[in-house]
């Protein structure tokens, strides 16, 4: 008995609470309501929000890149000799180092 109960007060509970329920009118698809423009103003806000902050950490990686091939062609370019003078390769020649 207990079942066919809390089966009963189930099924009323969902009939009364289908006008709870109801979707909004921007679901309705009421396209001139201005909660409508006020949804569509805000997803749109979301998505710029999301863009800025995808396209900083990938102009932050390609900074990251640029600075490491700049580092990189820089480092082929010098060296430093046995004196300890920064000179281009150019210069470089054959430095033979003492053990001494």
């Amino acid at each position: 008995m207990s079942r066919f109960i809390r089966l009963s007060t189930t099924f009323m509970f969902l009939l009364i609470a289908q006008t709870a329920a109801s979707a909004c009118p921007s679901c309705y698809g009421a396209a001139d309501s201005p909660m409508t423009a006020g949804m569509n103003a805000a997803i749109l806000a979301m998505l710029g929000i999301t863009f800025l902050v995808l396209a900083g950490i990938s102009g932050m990686f390609f900074y990251i890149w640029r600075r490491m091939k700049q580092r990189q062609c820089a480092s082929n370019e010098l060296f430093v000799n046995e004196h300890g003078i920064l000179q281009q390769n150019k210069d470089k020649g054959v430095v033979e180092w003492n053990t001494i």
